[in-house]
């Protein structure tokens, strides 16, 4: 008999949305056999009416403007795609409904929302995962089994940088990721974020930050009227030096504004015994240099898959069904948490571990506002 499908309701459609309709539209294209089948059931946006061959390739799903219709639905999961804002709210809508909720990165607006959706989830006892893709490159997957082995020994220092560069036109329009009220942030939240989590899923917990942050382009062209201009109160540039538990220190840099080079995404790790590298533009295989050899290898090594992570075999798409690594990606988180809500086992990414990123991106932007002070975690 057919397992039944996770029937999904989408919140926003706009471009992430529509990566994540994608990924949920190509199960059944990626295996022969889907590990967990999802149903796109339900969509909630803001303008309904538009778009109608883009649904109708999705299946049709009920399309709604209005939350409580919405939210009414016979669903098992809700996925958010909305601005950082509007998080918390709409996960309080799913909880106050017991359903899992799949949830965009950053987590919240700042911290004190992300701990709320954090202490609600558990006490809904629903199941939640946070969308921090990069940990779904097998270049990921591979470095962590390495570092899980011991064999780059004493961890010394890091490097970590995403260099983007889509924001150089100053008359690129204000948009809700250039305003602090509904973003929370600029480079650091939109990028950086991942970087963060990063250096906590592969190296450990942080123990104390140092921030600073520049806004270059100080205000843009209004949606409304282009001859109006809005100041922009968010980060251009940012650069997080970390401290670990551990004693590793190191470095996470991002910015908006990469002065029209195209995106630049890597991850260097440096130990006793050797090197890592993950280049996030080309995440099939890490690049790892043993010292004791002195021989630089590429890609997947025989070192066992490190404890707690799920084979890459199991939900991602195979090489020749790739739909792009930023894509492929996505669908591997999301087939992830499917997985883990037909096995009713908690997330690798539940909300109350991605509240370690979250709190890192509150101590870099409170140690930027005080020209650096190194700030001790956790935060009160």
């Amino acid at each position: 008999m057919t397992e039944q499908a996770i029937r999904v309701g989408l919140v926003g459609l706009g471009f992430i949305g529509k990566i994540h309709a994608h990924a949920y539209h190509a199960i059944p294209y990626c295996f022969n056999k889907p590990p967990a089948r999802a149903e796109l059931a339900a969509v909630l946006r803001s303008r309904t009416g538009n778009q109608a061959e883009l649904l109708q390739s999705l299946g049709n799903p009920l399309e709604f403007s209005n939350p409580e219709e919405f939210y009414a639905q016979t669903l098992d999961m809700v996925d958010i795609c909305t601005p950082n804002s509007l998080h918390l709210e709409q996960a309080r809508a799913a909880f106050r409904r017991k359903l899992n909720v799949y949830c965009e990165k950053p987590l919240a607006l700042n911290l004190d929302q992300a701990r709320r959706m954090a202490a609600e989830a558990e006490k809904a006892a629903v199941l939640t995962h946070t969308a921090f893709t990069m940990r779904y490159h097998p270049a990921v997957q591979q470095a962590r089994a390495i570092l899980a082995s011991g064999a780059m020994g004493e961890i010394y220092n890091f490097r970590a940088y995403l260099f983007h560069n889509s924001y150089m036109d100053e008359q690129r329009p204000i948009s809700w990721r250039l305003r602090k009220e509904s973003s929370g942030g600029g480079a650091l939240t939109d990028l950086g974020v991942h970087l963060m989590d990063m250096v906590y899923y592969l190296l450990g917990e942080a123990q104390w930050v140092q921030g600073f942050t520049r806004t270059f382009i100080q205000a843009r062209p209004s949606l409304s009227d282009k001859q109006e201009m809005e100041p922009v109160d968010v980060d251009d540039w940012g650069l997080c030096v970390l401290g670990l538990q551990n004693g590793t220190c190191g470095s996470i840099e991002a910015t908006r504004m990469s002065g029209g080079v195209a995106d630049t995404n890597r991850l260097q790790i440096f130990g006793s015994r050797g090197s890592l590298e993950i280049d996030f533009n080309q995440a099939q295989h890490a690049l790892y240099y043993d010292l004791r050899r002195k021989q630089t290898l590429l890609g997947a090594q025989d070192f066992a898959l490190a404890a707690g992570d799920r084979p890459l075999a199991d939900i991602y798409p195979p090489h020749k069904l790739s739909m792009g690594a930023f894509i492929d990606a996505h669908f591997a988180c999301i087939m992830d948490f499917l997985l883990c809500i037909r096995e009713n086992r908690e997330s690798p990414l539940n909300f109350k571990t991605t509240l370690k990123s979250q709190e890192i991106l509150e101590a870099t932007y409170l140690s930027a506002a005080r020209g650096g002070e190194k700030i001790n975690l956790p935060i009160p």
